[in-house]
């Protein structure tokens, strides 16, 4: 009885797939159904072709590799007895088609030794309100802030990242794969170093603990190609846009682990409405400025992140502001006219809200 065509164990379903029916179609009792079968194989998907065409070409052009010492041994490894058949009289399923099968996993095995894997992707993310530690596989370990999303692929010669939103702090091993990490705004590439990167809306922010890294402007964040790059070292910041012929650089006022990583945020001098956005990407009860005039107020402060009453408390406290929560879910900021305080909410002076 004819045998049920076998997988080898392991490795990519396509490329082994197409190596059994490499040796399947090389067998002496090869029928039209298996044929059709195969046919049907190929058409089914563009992949299943290119596999195996790309089988069939590294199979004729191996002359080329047979010096490999590699390739060698595990060519003897797999069937040093049968390749003697190659001069025998043809024999039926039992034998040829086993001979053509250890030819096709000696030659899966080439193809896996001359072609690299293709790089295996996960995908990380975190709710609102919901901070998360991922360790990876070579070391590296990343913190995903409140509402972030990012995607992890490793390959033989690289380490790739995706920051599709939100925030996150990368402790990277040292290794000989660069990490590059790629956002919609640019990205950076690094060995091993600590940095933090906040994806906004329209920028990418980037504050440098330790180490250094290269920024890559965003027409190269995604390929290989050379470009002008831009070095960072330990204590300086970037911020990267699309409306930026070039990087902004700045420095940090002490390059340590960013505070959102022990749950609390630090404001100095930020706008009121740069500081409700920030709140408001931790909880799903959202504060809302109903008055124009205040967005642009003046906040410093430290306060936790998880408490937004907290600093709404401290901010009708120092300013003329009432606090509406009559709508469910929704913490309303009005003027509050009848209040005489020495700051005006139509002025944009400094003060200090609250510490926590």
């Amino acid at each position: 009885m004819k045998p049920e065509l076998e997988l080898i164990e392991g490795g990519d379903p396509i490329r082994r797939r197409a190596a059994a029916w490499f040796a399947r179609l090389r067998a002496d009792d090869v029928s039209g159904a298996d044929l059709r079968a195969w046919q049907d194989w190929i058409d089914a998907d563009p992949r299943h072709r290119a596999a195996y065409e790309r089988l069939e070409r590294l199979w004729t052009g191996l002359g080329t590799h047979a010096p490999d010492p590699e390739i060698a041994r595990r060519l003897d490894a797999v069937a040093p007895a049968d390749r003697s058949e190659r001069t025998r009289p043809r024999r039926r399923w039992p034998v040829a088609a086993g001979l053509a099968a250890t030819l096709a996993l000696a030659l899966l095995g080439a193809w896996q030794l001359l072609v690299p894997a293709a790089p295996t992707e996960r995908v990380y993310a975190t709710g609102v309100g919901e901070r998360r530690e991922l360790a990876l596989e070579d070391g590296t370990r990343i913190t995903l802030d409140t509402d972030s999303r990012l995607h992890v692929a490793f390959g033989p010669r690289t380490r790739t990242v995706v920051l599709d939103r939100g925030r996150a702090f990368f402790r990277v091993a040292r290794e000989r794969r660069p990490l590059t990490v790629h956002t919609a705004h640019g990205g950076l590439r690094v060995v091993g170093t600590e940095f933090e990167l906040n994806r906004r809306a329209d920028a990418l922010d980037v504050a440098l603990i330790e180490g250094e890294v290269v920024l890559l402007p965003l027409d190269d964040s995604r390929d290989d190609r050379p470009a002008p790059l831009l070095g960072l070292v330990a204590g300086q910041t970037a911020r990267l846009s699309r409306d930026l012929d070039t990087p902004q650089i700045g420095t940090l006022r002490k390059p340590a682990a960013p505070a959102w990583l022990s749950g609390r945020l630090v404001f100095e001098d930020a706008t009121l409405a740069e500081v409700v956005a920030e709140f408001n990407r931790y909880s799903h009860e959202r504060i809302v400025i109903e008055d124009a005039s205040l967005t642009q107020l003046r906040v410093t402060g430290v306060f936790r992140s998880d408490a937004p009453l907290a600093f709404v408390g401290a901010l009708c406290e120092a300013y003329p502001i009432v606090a509406d929560a009559s709508t469910p879910g929704r913490l309303r900021l009005r003027h509050a006219p009848d209040r005489h305080a020495s700051h005006a909410p139509g002025q944009t002076g400094r003060r200090t809200v609250a510490k926590h």
